[in-house]
């Protein structure tokens, strides 16, 4: 007789609200299926009963349901109760939940039905499951609001970096950390705009680090103040923006590749802008 263990948990932002349902299927201590879905808006009983759904259907895929027990682990005491029966069911809106999650137990040899506490770690999953989901639709809403509030804004890189850092690991913190050279090679169409840089120049690199996170907003900087600190702060390469402004030194020019010194970006980084460093403008008055 095969036997599954089964953990499931809802949940509901505002009851009703936006909810989420999230389940684990495990063959002894082996994971077999971890599972998150967002609902829409729905009441937390709703979104309990469509986790057990959910579980009782994709728990299939792993056994012979005829000679499989499924042992189903819930912190909703109401649903458990009404599963085996202890409690009534008089919802007419769980009624079809209710009758759908009985058809489904049916196939399988045994179904047994145990209601534990929140911290059970597993449900602790099982919520933590939901609440990134909700979470994550809640940013995403959030950014799209943003964006319809301040339109979208259309950067094209100018062209790409050829670096000795093939990982962020191997990149130094800051390009002056660095005596390597980097390449970069410029797309042909704004090749024209070289004209005038030459051989010791330092220019401003500015990059778009397109491997670094978006959502970090306070970090503890290398060196210098070891504290918690917003990103606008540091120069750390984690931003809502991720784009970097290094400092470099100009090793040789030709008509669409630049070599330079002291850059930190890893290969393959796309390259927004090159700007000339003018000491006049540049290094801040420090004049009282």
């Amino acid at each position: 007789m095969d036997e599954l263990t089964i953990y499931t948990d809802g949940a509901s932002r505002g009851n009703p609200g936006e909810a989420a349902a999230a389940w684990l299927i495990l063959r002894g201590c082996e994971v077999l299926e971890s599972e998150v879905r967002v609902l829409g808006v729905q009441t937390n009983n709703t979104a309990e009963y469509t986790a057990l759904l959910g579980a009782l259907a994709a728990a299939k895929k792993y056994c012979d349901p005829a000679s499989a027990t499924l042992t189903v682990f819930s912190d909703s005491e109401l649903m458990i109760s009404q599963m085996i029966g202890t409690y009534a069911m008089r919802s007419k809106t769980l009624r079809p939940l209710y009758d759908e999650a009985v058809q489904a137990a049916s196939v399988y040899a045994e179904v047994v039905y145990v209601h534990v506490p929140r911290e059970n770690a597993y449900i602790g999953s099982c919520d933590w499951l939901c609440n990134n989901a909700l979470d994550t639709l809640a940013a995403e809403k959030n950014a799209a609001k943003h964006q319809k509030r301040c339109g979208p804004i259309e950067c094209r890189p100018i062209g790409i970096v050829h670096s000795p850092f093939s990982e962020r690991k191997d990149a130094p913190h800051q390009g002056r950390h660095t005596d390597k050279l980097s390449t970069i090679e410029i797309y042909p169409e704004y090749s024209d705009g070289l004209l005038g840089l030459s051989e010791g120049d330092p220019v401003f690199i500015l990059c778009w680090f397109d491997r670094s996170e978006r959502d970090i907003l306070q970090v503890v900087p290398h060196g210098g103040r070891r504290e918690l600190t917003g990103v606008f702060a540091t120069r750390a390469p984690v931003r809502p923006n991720p784009i970097s402004l290094t400092l470099v030194t100009i090793v040789s020019v030709t008509q669409t590749r630049i070599t330079v010194r002291g850059l930190e970006a890893i290969d393959e980084t796309p390259v927004l802008d090159i700007k000339p460093y003018y000491e006049g403008i540049d290094v801040p008055d420090t004049r009282g």
